[in-house]
């Protein structure tokens, strides 16, 4: 079902009520298989949070030596230099001197270290997530019913694949990578600060409830706003997805300004929304920033009282000093990535909701080796999933192996629909459809349609050679020879060999470079080359000219040799020749018989026949 620039669809199944904490719960689930690269992130950023927080004891070290004072090794790294190296006669200035550049160094460097093996090993977990959401999306849109294409777009679920999934990438690589590393590095140096002194920790802390209740408020706007950006990326993936691939009509009917004019209205929704959600961004960081400014001009006015200065040395209140100043920057990084992680969570949101739609239903067992092909449908009712319109009503059909029967009728009298529930693209609701006197709901569902072979009127081919087109899926064992035996019963075997590579050739998308008559014969080389009982031919020769036409029926008049075919055709050359002809209007049968017998009737054939058959 298309739908409209600036229109919205809601999923049957959306995760609206899960928490910002279940989303990321989930998605983080994904990282336990991947648990020792996660692990050697997580030591390499423990590395680097350490090497924060002995940067700033470094000061301490390095003042209090200056000062010559008596606790010049009451520090961690100034105890640590004192331990390892003998100072013996030299005075603290003078050590200080070697050690501290030393001791400078060597901190740079492991921090370094750590960095790069957090975030190499952080971004190895990433990508294996990222590619095992991507494996899993794209297998279920694999495995999903039809309703479920009939409600979404072409473009919209593109843009699920592509979009939302790179939107995950930003949550759990981005996101995941600060959060681990400036989390550490925030507890390091809280941890370090109650160490030297905890009630000077305390009024530093006191701004840590307004900062939440910032990042609360702004994430509620940052999953909003990411939510239309999504739902509008795919309105604006959908409208170039039509018009490039329909570039022919859109210049033919001159839709150019219409089509021009529904791409921009999707762009400006999306263009609006990044505007509010950059708004909201750049807003959040200021004040945070602000907060933090009062909490550490709070700190220094309090930490210059006599109280709170009396047993503490200069070196250890610079080195306090220095630690909270360093928390800016952590704290700003994690408020910052809170636009990241919303963006991420609002595509994830989306991506679990597909992940856990209901699948194409299979609970049957029975296997056949090959069915007869005999079909048998009985008091069928049929009306498509969301609408309560029948468009099948009370259908009773017999059709004994190896005959051939046509349904013919006007556009949208249920002939189509028939052989898609014969297919099982849709679940009977009523009435019942048997194959060989078992129910197709009993057969499983891939052996079902093992026994099926279908011509279609939109033909479908892939970029891959010819032969991997006509040896397609579980055709694909095929031998050369198979394949060729298929093309020469299909007459296309004389317009392959023109190509550049022959059967090697790659063709374009959807066989672009081919015309319909080519296209369509290498469409009914593949139904021959899977040489199934029943077969289904939907205006199969609708796109040929009339001497490929007659080239055609031969071969289709070979394979419909001793197997139940199913012709759906307004072409007299197919329908003259079924056993039966069944008559279709408003979805129900309104006729049956063989040619001559229906159009002494006079009825609706007749009047068809006159109108369209003629040739």
């Amino acid at each position: 079902m298309a739908r409209q620039a600036g229109v919205r669809y809601s999923s049957p199944r959306r995760q609206g009520n899960l928490s910002d904490l279940q989303l990321y719960r989930r998605l983080l689930g994904y990282v336990l298989s991947y648990w020792y690269f996660f692990a050697f992130s997580l030591a390499g950023y423990i590395i680097y949070a350490a090497g924060n927080v002995l940067l700033a004891d470094l000061m301490q070290f390095l003042l209090d030596a200056l000062n010559e004072s008596s606790d010049a090794d009451s520090g961690i790294m100034s105890g640590l230099a004192y331990k390892l190296f003998d100072p013996q006669q030299m005075d603290p200035r003078e050590f200080a001197r070697i050690a501290v550049p030393l001791a400078t160094v060597s901190l740079a460097f492991t921090r370094a270290m750590g960095f790069f093996l957090g975030t190499y090993f952080m971004s190895h977990v990433a990508r294996h997530l990222i590619h095992q959401l991507r494996l899993q999306l794209f297998n279920t849109m694999l495995a999903a019913p039809s309703a479920y294409y009939d409600s979404h777009s072409q473009g919209v679920l593109i843009s699920k694949i592509t979009f939302n999934v790179e939107q995950v990438t930003g949550a759990a690589t981005k996101a995941l990578t600060i959060i681990l590393r400036e989390s550490l590095s925030v507890a390091g140096l809280l941890a370090y600060m109650l160490y030297l002194n905890w009630r000077l920790c305390l009024v530093f802390v006191a701004v840590a409830p307004f900062i939440a209740l910032v990042v609360t408020v702004v994430g509620r706007h940052f999953r909003r706003y990411s939510r239309r950006i999504q739902a509008s990326m795919g309105d604006v993936t959908q409208v170039s997805n039509e018009t490039i691939g329909a570039y022919r009509d859109v210049r033919i009917f001159g839709g150019q300004q219409q089509q021009y004019e529904r791409f921009a209205q999707a762009s400006e929704y999306n263009r609006l929304q990044s505007l509010k959600l950059a708004f909201a961004d750049a807003l959040s960081t200021p004040v945070i920033q602000t907060l933090l400014a009062l909490a550490l001009g709070a700190l220094v006015w309090f930490a210059l009282s006599p109280g709170i200065l009396q047993g503490f040395s200069a070196g250890s209140l610079v080195a306090f000093l220095t630690a909270a100043g360093q928390l800016g920057k952590p704290i700003r990084q994690l408020s910052g990535v809170q636009s990241v992680i919303q963006r991420g969570l609002a595509a994830a949101e989306d991506i679990f909701t597909q992940l856990d739609q209901e699948r194409e239903r299979d609970c049957g067992s029975h296997r056949a080796q090959r069915v007869r092909g005999a079909i048998r449908i009985a008091d069928l009712s049929f009306a498509y999933p969301g609408s309560d319109a029948p468009v099948l009503r009370d259908i009773c059909l017999d059709i004994p192996a190896g005959r051939t029967v046509a349904l013919v009728g006007r556009s949208g009298s249920g002939k189509t629909t028939l052989v898609q529930l014969l297919l099982r693209f849709y679940n009977v609701a009523e009435g019942q459809i048997l194959l060989d006197d078992v129910p197709i709901e009993d057969y499983d569902l891939a052996n079902l349609r093992s026994h099926l072979a279908m011509v279609s009127q939109h033909v479908t081919l892939f970029h891959d050679t010819v032969r991997n087109n006509i040896a397609y899926g579980a055709l694909a064992g095929a031998t050369q020879e198979q394949v060729r035996e298929a093309a020469d019963s299909a007459y296309a075997t004389a317009f392959i060999e023109q190509l550049p590579r022959g059967f090697d050739t790659v063709l374009g998308d959807d066989g672009g470079s081919l015309s319909g008559g080519q296209r369509q014969r290498i469409a009914i080389a593949r139904a021959i080359l899977k040489d199934a009982p029943v077969l289904i031919l939907d205006e199969a020769t609708s796109a040929l000219d009339n001497e490929s036409e007659h080239r055609i029926q031969r071969a289709l008049d070979n394979i419909m040799r001793d197997r139940t075919t199913i012709v759906i055709a307004h072409r007299l050359s197919t329908v003259e020749r079924a056993d039966e002809i069944v008559v279709m209007d408003a979805g129900r049968i309104v006729a049956r018989g063989d040619h001559a017998a229906l159009l002494r009737e006079g009825g609706l054939y007749a009047q068809l026949y006159h109108q369209a058959f003629a040739d």
